[in-house]
C-alpha cells in the first residue's frame, strides 16, 4: 500500500509540474503577444518574437495575412505594408507545435498627414435630384453616377449647366455607387448588389461584371494608370486590372491613425484623393503604400446647401489643377484651388 501511495504521489507531482510548466509558458506567451499588440510598429521596424524565456520551445513560425514571414524580418511594403494585419504565431519544439496565438496588429506610417487649405475659385449649379456617388470631369463635362434604389443614374452634363445633356436610368433594382473610365469604357459600382456595370461612351450597357470577392461592398472607384482602384467603406483600397483581376491592396494610414470609411475616389498626379464618409474630410493617399500624405477639411460646403435632402460631401473631380467637389443632393459644385 505504501508503495502504491508513493507512486501516486510521484505521478501527481509530475502532472503538477507539467501543468505549472504549461501555465508558465502561457503567461509568458500572453506577455509576448500583449507587448506586440501595444507596440506602434512602423516601416523599418523588425518583427521579432523573443521566445528565449519559454521552456521547451526552440523556434517560432510566423504567418501574417496568410503569408509566411521569417522571425526578425524588417517591415516593408513588400513584406507586410501599412495598416491592420492578422498574425498567427506558432511556438515550436523542433517541428511540433507547442502553443499558438492569433491576433491583429497595426503598422503605422512614418509621417503625419499634413493639413492643406484651399481657396474657392468658382461655384456651379448641381442638380439636387442626384444622390451623388461617382463624379469625374472630362473635356468640359461632368460625368456623374448616382445612388438610391430606383434613383440610380449615369449622367453627363457641361460644367455650369443645371441639367444633363445625357442621362441613363439604370433599370435594374440596384444601388449605384462610384464611377470611373478606363480604355474608353465607363464602370459603375453597385453598393451591396455584387455587380459592376460597364458602359460605352453613349451609356449603352455592354457588360455586367460580378464584383470580385476581395471587395466587401462597392463604394468608390478611380483609374490609376491602367488599373482600377476600389474602396469598400473601410481603410482599404483594392487594385484590379481592366478585367477586374485582383492585384493588391493598400490601407490608408498615417503616423497615428488608420482612416476608415473611405468613399468616393479620384486620382491626380500620383495621389488618390478619397473623401471620408459622413465627414467633410478629403485625404490625399500614396497609391503605392497607403501613406496618407495630407488632409483637407471641406465641411463648410455642406452648410451652404438649401435643399431639405442635402446629404454629405461625396464627389471629387479635377479640372486642371483645381479640384471640383459636390455632395449627395447638393445645390452646387465648388471649384477650389488647393494650398499645400
Amino acid at each position: 500500500m505504501k508503495k502504491i501511495f508513493l507512486m501516486a504521489l510521484v505521478a501527481s507531482a509530475m502532472i503538477t509540474s507539467c501543468k505549472d510548466e504549461g501555465a508558465a509558458n502561457n503567461n509568458a506567451i500572453t506577455e509576448i503577444v500583449s507587448g506586440f499588440e501595444q507596440k506602434q510598429y512602423k516601416l523599418g521596424d523588425k518583427i521579432n518574437i523573443d521566445f528565449s524565456a519559454l521552456e521547451g520551445v526552440d523556434n517560432v513560425r510566423i504567418t501574417i495575412d496568410g503569408k509566411d514571414v521569417p522571425n526578425g524580418s524588417t517591415i516593408s511594403n513588400e513584406v507586410v505594408g501599412l495598416g491592420n494585419h492578422s498574425i498567427f504565431i506558432e511556438f515550436l519544439k523542433d517541428t511540433e507545435v507547442k502553443n499558438s496565438r492569433e491576433f491583429t496588429f497595426i503598422v503605422f506610417g512614418n509621417e503625419a498627414a499634413a493639413t492643406w487649405t484651399y481657396e474657392l475659385v468658382n461655384t456651379y449649379p448641381h442638380d439636387n435630384k442626384y444622390f451623388t456617388q461617382g463624379f469625374y470631369y472630362k473635356d468640359g463635362n461632368i460625368y456623374e453616377g448616382t445612388g438610391l434604389r430606383n434613383e440610380t443614374y449615369l449622367a453627363k452634363y457641361k460644367l455650369g449647366d443645371a441639367k444633363a445633356s445625357k442621362e441613363y436610368k439604370v433599370v435594374e433594382n440596384v444601388f449605384g455607387e462610384g464611377i470611373t473610365e478606363l480604355n474608353g469604357n465607363i464602370y459603375q459600382l453597385t453598393w451591396q448588389d455584387r455587380t459592376i456595370l460597364k458602359y460605352d461612351q453613349e451609356f449603352n450597357k455592354i457588360e455586367q461584371i460580378n464584383m470580385p470577392g476581395e471587395i466587401m461592398e462597392g463604394w468608390g472607384i478611380t483609374t490609376v494608370g491602367d488599373q482600377l482602384a476600389v474602396s469598400e467603406g473601410t481603410q482599404r483600397i483594392h487594385f484590379f486590372d481592366s478585367n477586374f483581376k485582383y492585384l493588391r491592396t493598400i490601407q490608408a494610414v498615417d503616423s497615428q491613425n488608420v482612416y476608415l470609411k473611405l468613399n468616393e475616389l479620384e486620382y491626380k498626379d500620383g495621389l488618390i484623393y478619397a473623401n471620408v464618409y459622413e465627414t467633410g474630410t478629403i485625404l490625399a493617399i500614396d497609391p503605392t503604400s497607403g501613406q496618407v500624405k495630407a488632409k483637407l477639411d471641406l465641411s463648410e460646403f455642406k452648410t451652404k446647401q438649401t435643399g431639405p435632402q442635402a446629404d454629405v460631401l461625396n464627389g471629387i473631380a479635377f479640372k486642371g489643377e483645381n479640384m471640383l467637389v459636390t455632395g449627395k443632393k447638393w445645390d452646387n459644385i465648388y471649384e477650389i484651388k488647393i494650398k499645400k
